[in-house]
């Protein structure tokens, strides 16, 4: 397996919260450091209505040792002790099919490498501190399964980079055990920049850059829809917020 293998957002006129009201909407993103030093990732524009499924990528490296589907590590806190800037992810899936309502019940299994670009459970890695191998560990990954609105949520830290590829996290989405989404997001070039940049970051900013990646590059459309709506700031943390569009 390769190493070297988001801003449209769905979201629902429904009361189910202020991270729903802006669904189904085509968005590009716009970034930008405030005088206060915080930095943010924003609407820019909704030229569409429609409902969007969301890309689907090739499941990249280290997933779950086993399958994704053996993962035994059902929790909203993924960290497991690993340092960096925090990062919470809400994240929401909703059915193209059917006029993007809420699939509840939907398991959101996720990974991703750690500020010095290493991944849990595997061995030979090479990367920003030389080669590693972290068998036995799991640390920044876990799944979930949604709520009755469709839900969940996951308190991580800004993932760091490795040689090839631009920053990213990767996902998939299984509905009554059978896989309905395989995806990898990415975040504002502008905050990953500033992020690496900071002290607990030691690799600096990835030269790799989102629409040249190997896996994003091949479509500006579909990197509108694969890239996190960011907000928050390096010293207090990031909010991400993502609707995954998949097709029952």
């Amino acid at each position: 397996m390769e190493r070297n293998e988001f801003l449209k957002t769905f979201a629902i006129a429904a009361a189910t919260g202020p991270m729903l009201i802006q669904a189904c909407k085509k968005e590009s993103a716009s970034s930008g450091i405030t005088d206060t030093g915080t930095t943010t990732s924003t609407d820019a524009s909704t030229a569409s209505s429609a409902c969007r499924v969301t890309p689907t990528e090739v499941e990249g490296p280290y997933p779950y040792p086993g399958g994704e589907i053996k993962n035994p590590l059902n929790r909203t806190d993924i960290t497991s002790g690993q340092t960096g800037v925090p990062l919470t992810l809400n994240l929401l899936v909703v059915n193209t099919n059917d006029n993007c309502n809420v699939v509840a019940n939907a398991r959101v299994d996720l990974w991703h490498c750690n500020k010095d670009g290493y991944y849990s459970g595997y061995s030979g890695q090479p990367g920003i501190l030389g080669t590693k191998s972290y068998v036995g560990e799991t640390w920044l990954r876990g799944y979930q399964a949604t709520d009755a609105k469709g839900a969940v949520a996951f308190t991580t830290i800004y993932p760091g980079w490795y040689g090839g590829r631009a920053t990213h996290i990767h996902f998939e989405i299984f509905v009554n055990d059978v896989l309905k989404k395989q995806a990898q997001l990415t975040f504002s070039e502008t905050i990953s920049d500033a992020v690496h940049k900071s002290t607990l970051y030691t690799a600096g900013i990835n030269p790799v850059r989102n629409a040249s990646d190997s896996i994003f590059g091949n479509s500006a459309t579909d990197l509108a829809n694969e890239t996190l709506s960011l907000v928050g700031s390096i010293a207090a943390g990031y909010t991400g917020t993502y609707t995954f569009g998949i097709a029952l």
